[in-house]
């Protein structure tokens, strides 16, 4: 166990784990320690994994009505264990609860020196861009990567002059176990693929040097660093006062002076915080219709500017808001407009519409001559005779009169039939 926390690189207030070797003892033993970090009480609760919402005297919980409550009590490690907080759980929670309509803000109870660097940031990050208010209570310590992680809050309170707040800063405790194996007579040797002259060169050249050289080592830890610095100056902006003790140095401070140098926003009791937080989330709903009537402004005024330039005979002068009369001027003629364009659609609707008419006529006579064309070809000599226009031709006589009878008579066409019987 110890083993383990004195490993890896850490954002982590050693203090706290002298302060409580005994409960990690414990806890690396097997007991559980469940029973040992507070849990809410209320008449009415919504659970959900872990995260609560107390939502007051009244049985049914409105939208925005209910206050989330998350616990975030021991060291911090990326990943669930029966007694430490999990950076990828309160990621989780907070996912739920800003999916729960019913929750209107959150309260983060922090009492944790820090822990593993490797999932921190994510958990900053959820914070820092969670939808609703979050109130970051401190109950002891908040400090290294349990500070990291709510730098994000909108507010962070102490609630005892004795809780303790910053240790923003990064480190690594690394043991030469070479040499504890060494003392039982057991010699050590690694072996190193070829092209692999570079892996965990940092370590090897900490040993090598008998812990004199730690460049490398110091330049991972200071990406890490600067990194951790830059996001609480991102999630704390212009509260950090700069008065006081620089904190971004790695010191840790009582309230006071996190106030001071504004790594805190104040001190009040814990029976205050749920008051806070619910003024908070009133103030929000506050800024969000504000916020609301702004961008309907800008909507107007924009709409405005469209119909302004849609008309190119009345324009106002530059910077000058158009008129009522004008806007109304501009509706009339766009409306206008648009209704002539209508009118002209149905009429253009109306003419294919009756194109389309004749089209199916035509299409059905030409069906019905096809259809009668196809009879009279299955009629008996149908395709034997072909009749030339000009054997049907009358005949020119020497002016005397014939009659009709006498015309059809000389016709060709009439000699051809009597001579075949007709």
């Amino acid at each position: 166990m110890i083993s383990r926390c004195l490993s890896g690189q850490w954002l982590i207030e050693p203090n706290w784990l002298l302060q409580h070797s005994d409960l990690i003892l414990r806890a690396d033993k097997g007991d559980d320690m469940s029973k040992l970090w507070p849990t809410m009480e209320s008449n009415l609760l919504v659970q959900s994994a872990g995260a609560f919402a107390a939502a007051g005297k009244d049985e049914t919980i409105g939208k925005g009505q209910a206050l989330g409550v998350i616990n975030l009590v021991g060291p911090v490690y990326k990943y669930s264990t029966y007694y430490a907080t999990s950076s990828k759980n309160l990621v989780s929670m907070l996912a739920q609860l800003a999916n729960d309509s019913r929750v209107g803000g959150v309260k983060l109870i922090v009492d944790s020196p820090g822990g593993m660097l490797h999932g921190t940031r994510e958990a900053y990050e959820a914070v820092l861009n969670f939808p609703k208010p979050i109130l970051a209570v401190v109950d002891g310590y908040c400090a290294s990567a349990m500070y990291y992680m709510v730098a994000g809050s909108n507010r962070i309170v102490a609630t005892q002059p004795s809780d303790q707040i910053g240790s923003i800063g990064t480190y690594r405790t690394i043991a030469d176990w070479n040499k504890y194996y060494a003392s039982f007579g057991l010699d050590i040797f690694d072996i190193y693929a070829k092209g692999s002259s570079q892996k965990n060169e940092e370590v090897r050249q900490f040993f090598e040097s008998g812990g004199k050289n730690s460049e490398l080592m110091q330049k991972q830890l200071t990406v890490y660093n600067d990194q951790f610095i830059s996001d609480v100056k991102a999630g704390r902006g212009d509260r950090l006062t700069g008065k006081g003790q620089d904190p971004m140095e790695g010191r840790i401070f009582f309230p006071n002076d996190a106030i001071e140098n504004g790594i805190i926003d104040e001190q009040i009791s814990d029976s205050e915080t749920l008051g806070l937080l619910s003024d908070m989330v009133a103030t929000n709903k506050q800024s969000t219709i504000q916020m609301s009537n702004s961008k309907f402004s800008t909507f107007l005024t924009a709409m405005g500017n469209l119909v302004k330039s849609a008309n190119d005979e009345q324009e106002t002068p530059e910077g000058a808001a158009p008129t009522v009369e004008q806007l109304s001027n501009q509706i009339t003629e766009l409306t206008s407009a648009r209704d002539q364009a209508l009118g002209q659609v149905t009429t253009l609707t109306t003419e294919r519409d009756a194109a389309a008419a004749s089209v199916a006529t035509l299409t059905n006579k030409v069906t019905e001559l096809e259809g009668k064309i196809e009879v009279l070809g299955e009629q008996p000599g149908a395709m034997g005779t072909k009749v030339s226009k000009a054997k049907d031709e009358i005949p020119k006589g020497d002016g005397g009169q014939q009659t009709l009878r006498q015309v059809i008579d000389d016709l060709e066409t009439e000699k051809e039939a009597a001579a075949m019987g007709f």
